[in-house]
């Protein structure tokens, strides 16, 4: 079976490569599906690039609705946090129960308390971290290069049709919004009509993060993702570091993960 720490770090790195997403693709459903990592998506970072000089904290929170053929509905609810230093330092932390097949040694299915999952990422050592609080255990990767800002796009979103929808204040913050509409063509995954994927995205400029998405898949159901309490505030320096009791284990570099803005 899964040790805790192993669980962590896998949901950890999942989540931390998912939210290496761009803006308009983070919250987009993939093949994984919504039973799989579907509330520890990307929505806590932009891009893998360091943004230095501009502070924050917020809380953050992504609802998933799922319609079921009956007509009812199935609903989930994921609650977090961030931080982030002048120095580009990132501290991501969420709260969760089961995600699909995976639980915490059968925590969640015992009805005895989600788990939660913290994330350290840190630029100026070149390294980071995802830490276990239950068993005081960090997983210590060497942070990977950074992707050119020129980078191609994955294939399929060049066919992608883009809206600008302006901007707007959003949670004190000026956010620039945009729509994106990706159509699968009938026949592509045995569907027999074209498949639209929509992805709503405010993204402050200012910030560098996403302060609202919200994407609509008829396949899967509709995720909604806010940013709240924006704080422009620098945060504890101590937030970014290792608790001096937890012990820390290197991870594998072929194994790094891709690092949360």
């Amino acid at each position: 079976m899964m040790s805790r720490l192993s669980m962590i770090t896998a949901v950890g790195l999942a989540a931390t490569s998912l939210f290496a997403q761009a803006p308009g693709r983070h919250m987009g459903a993939g093949p994984m599906g919504p039973g799989d990592f579907a509330l520890v998506r990307a929505e806590f970072g932009v891009s893998n690039k360091v943004v230095q000089g501009s502070p924050y904290s917020a809380q953050a929170t992504t609802q998933f609705t799922q319609t079921l053929a009956n007509g009812d509905h199935i609903q989930r609810t994921s609650t977090g946090s961030i931080a982030r230093d002048s120095q580009g330092r990132t501290r991501t932390e969420r709260s969760f129960g089961a995600i699909g097949a995976l639980s915490f040694s059968g925590r969640a299915s015992a009805g005895r308390g989600a788990g939660r999952t913290v994330m350290i990422y840190d630029p100026v050592a070149s390294k980071s971290f995802v830490l276990d609080p239950e068993s005081k255990t960090a997983r210590s990767t060497s942070i990977p290069a950074a992707r050119p800002a020129n980078a191609k796009a994955p294939r399929g979103l060049a066919s992608a049709k883009t809206e600008d929808l302006g901007t707007q204040v959003m949670q004190g913050v000026t956010a620039q919004g945009k729509r994106v509409t990706r159509s699968i063509p009938a026949g592509t995954e045995g569907n027999e009509k074209e498949i639209d994927i929509v992805t709503e995205t405010w993204f402050s400029a200012d910030l560098q993060v996403v302060v609202m998405s919200k994407t609509s898949d008829p396949r899967y159901g509709e995720s909604v993702y806010q940013l709240n309490g924006i704080t422009r505030a620098e945060p504890d320096p101590a937030l970014f570091v290792v608790p001096s009791d937890y012990t820390v284990k290197e991870r594998p570099m072929h194994q790094r993960p891709t690092p949360a803005q």
